[in-house]
């Protein structure tokens, strides 16, 4: 159930007469898969403070192609961690409170309402204007759901006649030389038809890419992965300068294929020896969280996650109601 200071876009709203961007895309196959009755509801959850006036950004180009990227998470909370990616629309989907209880994370006791997390995301000026213009999209109802509306979307904009590819974001730690990628392990099969997948460096580096252990380290070559194709270097078209400097900042792209993956997509690996998570760690915020005194919560969390305010609001609601219920059950 939606919070009353947020709502959300889904069959009602009606095609949005906007040429050239995923709007009308979007609320096409959202459409399409209500119709399906017994679907979980998929939509979009929409800020009630949003930016007036923003153009909708950026553009499908008939050019050039269109990346449009998905990236899940549990986002408990959502960290300032940074990526640089070109793409044409992101959609972003924040795990339902019950599917992070399932999770057995280090500290990983507290749990933020899904409504929390979207908000925490949309206070945050310069997403705000991402959300606005429709280049970020929070989705709302399970990856089922998502991945078949994604899909949907996807190809009708391949009908006209646009070069898309619908990608998944993985972390750096769902893919390893130790298991097959449609194992559960790594489970790319629950992700469903998308077209590609990225991968980056991670915090916590890949078990698959070394230089110091690779037979070819002059090439910082990534080790083959059990069930894919061996990895090619792609050569990237385009401005030398711009290539170049995409590869110091995100590091040189590597391909293969998942064989054992229905429709065998394509892996694309950024082999980068820097982090791309600016060092900020999830376990350590959410033992923060978890042990930090109240009145340390504002100054150990403020530079580590979006909307810091409004996690230390709710935070120090959520203390106080715990001890209340431990009250109440101590005098039973």
């Amino acid at each position: 159930m939606n919070s009353a200071s947020e709502s959300t876009v889904g069959v009602n709203t009606g095609i949005l007469s906007v040429s050239d961007t995923v709007q009308p895309y979007i609320q096409k196959a959202m459409n399409k898969y209500h119709f399906n009755l017994a679907a979980t509801p998929v939509s979009l959850f929409v800020p009630t403070n949003r930016p007036k006036g923003v153009e909708i950004q950026p553009k499908l180009s008939r050019h050039a192609r269109n990346n449009i990227l998905l990236a899940p998470g549990s986002f408990n909370p959502p960290t300032k961690r940074r990526h640089q990616f070109n793409i044409v629309a992101w959609f972003t989907f924040a795990d339902p409170d019950d599917i992070v209880l399932t999770r057995e994370k280090k500290y990983g006791d507290i749990i933020l309402p899904q409504q929390l997390r979207y908000k925490m995301f949309a206070q945050v000026p310069e997403l705000a204007l991402m959300i606005a213009s429709g280049w970020l999209h929070l989705l709302l109802g399970d990856m089922d759901g998502h991945i078949e509306v994604l899909r949907s979307m996807t190809d009708l904009i391949k009908e006209s006649e646009l070069d898309v590819k619908l990608v998944g974001f993985l972390g750096g730690d769902k893919l390893s030389m130790m298991s097959e990628p449609h194992l559960p392990s790594v489970f790319l099969t629950e992700w469903g038809p998308v077209d590609e997948f990225m991968i980056v460096n991670a915090r916590r580096p890949v078990d698959f890419y070394s230089t110091g252990r690779d037979s070819d380290s002059r090439s910082g070559r990534p080790i083959d992965i059990p069930g894919c194709t061996k990895w090619e270097r792609e050569v990237q078209a385009g401005d030398l300068e711009i290539v170049t400097e995409q590869e110091r900042s995100l590091g040189v792209l590597w391909v293969c294929k998942a064989l054992t993956v229905p429709g065998q997509p394509v892996i694309r690996f950024r082999a980068s020896e820097s982090s791309a998570s600016n060092g900020i760690s999830s376990t350590k915020i959410r033992q923060i969280m978890s042990e930090s005194p109240d009145e340390e919560l504002y100054e150990m969390l403020r530079d580590k996650v979006f909307s810091v305010e409004l996690l230390v609001e709710w935070m120090l609601e959520h203390r106080k109601g715990s001890q209340t219920e431990a009250l109440i059950e101590k005098l039973q």
